[in-house]
């Protein structure tokens, strides 16, 4: 476990000895880090795959859709009526496919808050003061990623 002592406090006395200290603290004035592989979490888990695969469930809709449009406008003799038809799907289109977007990056935030509390809480829990991700982190702190891993669903 890395920790970090506090600088002294600033004081008119010359020999103050004595450490700041927060509340959130170990009573020796040291911090307590944490570090968690965020990306093997989100990687492994069921709520990020079940998010990836509806996305792809509704692309393969928005697929078939497409297909069965473009038939539509194949079909079409009067290049005027061919014309009217492409513009319509077009515009069909690009809002399916903005709501699908809208779609997975919604669901896409609820799962990383989802995941980011449950980092937070256990954390916490544990009494930790500093939750680093392991990625941004030469060395030290404590890993507790596979902690995590066992409350994410």
């Amino acid at each position: 476990m890395v920790k970090i002592k506090p600088s002294k406090s600033s004081s008119n006395s010359s020999n103050n000895t004595t450490s700041t200290s927060t509340s959130s603290s170990s009573s020796n004035g040291y911090k307590k880090i944490a570090v968690v592989d965020v990306m093997s979490i989100v990687s492994s888990s069921e709520q990020v795959k079940n998010l990836k695969q509806n996305h792809a469930a509704r692309a393969q809709q928005l697929s078939q859709w497409l297909k069965l449009a473009q038939t539509e406008v194949d079909s079409q003799t009067e290049p005027q009526n061919k014309n009217a038809l492409l513009q319509k799907y077009n515009a069909e289109y690009a809002q399916k496919q903005q709501l699908v977007m809208q779609m997975y990056n919604q669901e896409l935030s609820q799962v990383n808050q989802s995941i980011t509390s449950i980092i937070n809480e256990e954390a916490h829990k544990k009494g930790y003061d500093l939750i680093l991700a392991k990625n941004v982190v030469l060395c030290g702190g404590d890993d507790i990623t596979e902690e995590i891993r066992k409350l994410i669903k």
